[in-house]
């Protein structure tokens, strides 16, 4: 019986997992340089924690089943929910907490091209401020970590406001808001006529519809945003001071990036728990699915405790981002280390051998040790792909030295054991 990997799941070789890591950890990297922490949590949840907040979408998607307990669980379809139920366990965090994580997730989702039902994602989030500075530094810390993957340029960055939306749904007499986001939410994916429909079956008017789609129709900047919903509602002035905050935002997130910034009112994001700014990063040639979204959630915390913690986060999918990057021809094999292969003749002492491996691992780099006792010619073979080879027989074991050859430049020399170890630590 042949026993292959189940559809919308994926293998990674080495080959595969030294550049995913490599990007894995630039990632991370730009957190902590945010002053992030990182965090872990299980990857099996109550099912009862995505029902109450997430929305009916998310949890049909789950992959989640009765244990043995006879408990309703699922892996894990997200981060947010669990990251939050780790902060409100704590009472002595000081805040803002600012936390990441990078946690494999599982939807049952149709597999397509930027999408699998199982994928890691990266997760950043804050909590304690409810502010337009915590609203620009996580989008900051967005675009710095797209920047810093060398997509400048290649990514704008679209963010709308679910608290502005509200609003305005509520001024054109749309009564059922989650209904009226989930129809947004599909403005890009579905035809005119359907999207028309489908707000006539919540009880829209014409009139109401026509003005919706006069704010989903275009991407604008912060200065055609107040004329916008000028023009759609009743008292702008009741709702200026939200536009100011919008406007103050957008202000200090160009301080971080010079990648393009539009307020765009079709990004509502599809779970039901964000109450403030939404955001999501797409490819500048529209040929991907979002890069990445986020947004604020200042109403989460009341699944687990009377206190309403404001927060504000993003999550990273690995998917498209590979995908990206590899369009862009950044997608490759980096030597983070360097690498050498020792050619190790049958009739040397191994004592000498696994000495001078353990010195190059001991440096942080990587040694490897050919145990095969095959031809010299093979054992160079298989050191093809490193940096050096280091070739150890009779003559090297009993002189106290080393034949090292540099793979790329072919250069060989013999060097003595210590002036070995002294260039080592020179290339520190």
């Amino acid at each position: 019986m042949k026993i292959e990997k189940i559809k919308g799941f994926r293998d990674h070789y080495p080959e595969d997992m030294e550049v995913r890591n490599y990007f894995f950890k630039k990632i991370t990297n730009a957190a902590e340089n945010f002053g992030y922490q990182l965090i872990d949590f299980p990857s099996l949840e109550p099912l009862d924690l995505y029902r109450l907040k997430s929305g009916t979408e998310l949890v049909n998607q789950t992959f989640s089943f009765t244990d043995k307990g006879g408990r309703e669980v699922t892996m894990i379809p997200e981060a947010t929910p669990s990251t939050v139920r780790l902060l409100t366990a704590r009472k002595d965090l000081p805040r803002p907490v600012r936390w990441y994580s990078f946690p494999k997730v599982w939807r049952y989702e149709e597999p397509q091209e930027g999408r699998f039902r199982e994928h890691y994602q990266f997760n950043a989030d804050m909590f304690g401020l409810d502010s337009e500075e915590s609203d620009a530094e996580i989008v900051g810390l967005a675009s710095s970590i797209l920047d810093y993957l060398g997509l400048s340029g290649v990514y704008e960055i679209n963010i709308n406001d679910r608290f502005l939306m509200e609003y305005i749904l509520k001024d054109l007499g749309i009564e059922n808001i989650p209904d009226a986001f989930s129809i947004i939410d599909k403005y890009k994916k579905i035809d005119r006529n359907s999207f028309i429909e489908a707000f006539r079956g919540i009880g829209a008017e014409g009139d109401e519809i026509k003005k919706i789609l006069s704010l989903l129709n275009e991407k604008v900047d912060t200065g055609n945003l107040e004329r916008k919903v000028k023009k759609v509602v009743k008292n702008y002035e009741e709702i200026k001071p939200r536009i100011e905050r919008i406007k103050k935002t957008f202000d200090l997130i160009g301080l971080y990036t010079e990648s393009p910034i539009n307020y765009d009112f079709s990004i509502v994001r599809g779970l039901s728990y964000y109450t403030g700014m939404v955001f999501e990063a797409f490819d500048v040639k529209g040929e991907l699915r979002a890069i990445l979204g986020g947004g604020r959630y200042d109403d989460l915390s009341k699944l687990f405790t009377t206190d309403r913690i404001p927060a504000v986060g993003f999550a990273i999918g690995d998917a498209v981002i590979e995908l990206l990057l590899k369009r862009q021809n950044l997608w490759m094999k980096r030597n983070i280390k360097k690498s050498y292969y020792i050619c190790n003749l049958s009739s040397v002492d191994e004592d000498y051998i696994i000495k001078i491996a353990s010195r190059i691992r001991s440096l942080n780099k990587i040694a490897i040790v050919d145990m095969t006792h095959r031809k010299i010619s093979s054992q160079m073979k298989s050191a093809s792909g490193f940096d050096f080879a280091i070739i150890i027989g009779e003559r090297e074991f009993e002189e106290n030295t080393l034949t090292v050859k540099n793979m790329k430049t072919s250069q060989q020399s013999i060097m003595g054991y210590d002036d070995f170890l002294l260039q080592l630590r020179g290339d520190d």
